[in-house]
C-alpha cells in the first residue's frame, strides 16, 4: 500500500502543476485606435476628431461603424479578407478584435 500511495505521489509531482484557465482578455478598443491610426489613416479617417479630405470610395471609420448589419463578425471577416485596393493590413487576430472594438466604439 505505502508503494502505491508513494507512486501516486510522484506521479502527481511529475504532472505538473493544475493550471487555472483563464478568461480571455476584451479587446481593447484604445489599442485599436492606435493601430487604426499607424496603419489605416493613410486612406480613412479614422477618427471623428480627424479631418481632411476623404478619397472618393474611401468610407471612414465613422460611415463604416454605422453602416446596416455591420457587427464583430462583418467587421473581422471584412479585415481578414482580401481588398482589391487595399493592402492587407498585417493584424493579430488580437490586434484585429481590438481594431473592430475601436470601429464599433464608433456607432452613432
Amino acid at each position: 500500500m505505502r508503494q502505491l500511495i508513494g507512486g501516486l505521489i510522484v506521479t502527481l509531482a511529475l504532472s505538473g502543476p493544475a493550471v487555472a484557465q483563464e478568461a480571455p482578455t476584451p479587446p481593447d478598443p484604445a489599442n485599436g485606435k492606435a493601430l487604426a491610426g499607424e496603419l489605416c489613416a493613410s486612406c480613412h479617417l479614422t477618427a471623428p476628431e480627424d479631418k481632411g479630405p476623404v478619397p472618393d470610395g474611401i468610407p471612414t471609420f465613422m460611415a463604416v461603424a454605422d453602416r446596416p448589419g455591420i457587427d464583430e463578425d462583418a467587421l473581422t471577416a471584412a479585415l481578414l479578407k482580401e481588398h482589391p485596393v487595399m493592402p492587407q493590413p498585417p493584424l493579430t487576430s488580437r490586434q484585429t478584435a481590438d481594431v473592430v472594438a475601436y470601429i464599433l466604439s464608433l456607432r452613432r
